[in-house]
Formats: structure tokens, C-alpha cells, sequence
């Protein structure tokens, strides 16, 4: 005759081991949960600050090297990125500046500086000029200065 392990003992096991697994699978699953809850925590504050963002495109200076802008913080939100600067002449050239500025506070000025290669020309100034666009970080807060800019 075969003995085998008792059935108090097997029981035990079996209690055991589903113990174990389930104290693994509740460790897992709040990592999980506070991996997520950060994550909806950063996407919401982002939401709050960009909802009072703004920014205005005070001044464009053009001369035959390229240009700058003068843009300003105009809305409620610090740490505004720039994410992209663009000068569009008529024929339409452009000059773009990726990642001008990396902490743009509320109120704060900035100048942007574009420096052109031969193939974009501001020379007949200001009738050479389209426009001027600045992106931010925040999803649809840019500016566009479409007016005459200032010649040198």
C-alpha cells in the first residue's frame, strides 16, 4: 500500500500556495494602480495649467540675415514650453526654431532668433513677410502675427 501526503496537509498547501499567488497579484496590481493614478494626476495638472495658458507675438524684426520675434506670456500659466517658432516669407520659405525656450513663465518676454541660409530671404521687407507662428506645449495655444513687422 502507497502512502501519500494526508489531506490536512495537502489542504494546508493548497492554502498556502493560494496565499502566496494572491499576495503577488495584489502587489502587482497596486503598482499598477499607482503607476496609473500618477499618470492621470500629471496629464490633469498639464490640463489645469495649459486651460489658463496664452501667449502674443508682440513684434517681429526683420532684416536680410533672418529675424526675431518678441513674444510674451500673456496667459496665467508658468512654465510654458515653446515648442516650435516659424517665420513664413510670401514665396513661402520659412525659418523654423524648434524648442526656443524651455521655462516661459507668466508675464515673462522672450526674444526668438532666427538666423537664415540663403534659401529663405526677408530682403524686400516688409513685402517679403507672410507671417509668424509660435507653438507652445500646451495643445492649441499658439500665436500668429500677420501684421507688418518692423524692417531693418
Amino acid at each position: 500500500m502507497k502512502k501519500g501526503i494526508s489531506a490536512f496537509l495537502a489542504s494546508v498547501l493548497l492554502i498556502t500556495t493560494v496565499f502566496i499567488v494572491g499576495l503577488i497579484v495584489t502587489n502587482w496590481m497596486g503598482q499598477i494602480t499607482r503607476t496609473t493614478q500618477a499618470t492621470a494626476e500629471n496629464k490633469t495638472a498639464e490640463a489645469t495649467q495649459c486651460a489658463s495658458a496664452g501667449i502674443t507675438i508682440d513684434d517681429v524684426y526683420l532684416n536680410s540675415t533672418g529675424g526675431r520675434l518678441i513674444v510674451r506670456n500673456s496667459g496665467q500659466a508658468d512654465n510654458l514650453q515653446i515648442k516650435s517658432a516659424i517665420l513664413l516669407n510670401t514665396s513661402g520659405s520659412s525659418l523654423t526654431i524648434p524648442d526656443a525656450d524651455t521655462d516661459f513663465d507668466k508675464g515673462e518676454i522672450i526674444t526668438i532668433n532666427f538666423s537664415s541660409p540663403t534659401s529663405v530671404s526677408f530682403n524686400s521687407c516688409p513685402s517679403s513677410f507672410s507671417k509668424a507662428i509660435v507653438s507652445t506645449n500646451c495643445g492649441g495655444i499658439s500665436a500668429e502675427f500677420t501684421t507688418t513687422p518692423k524692417c531693418s
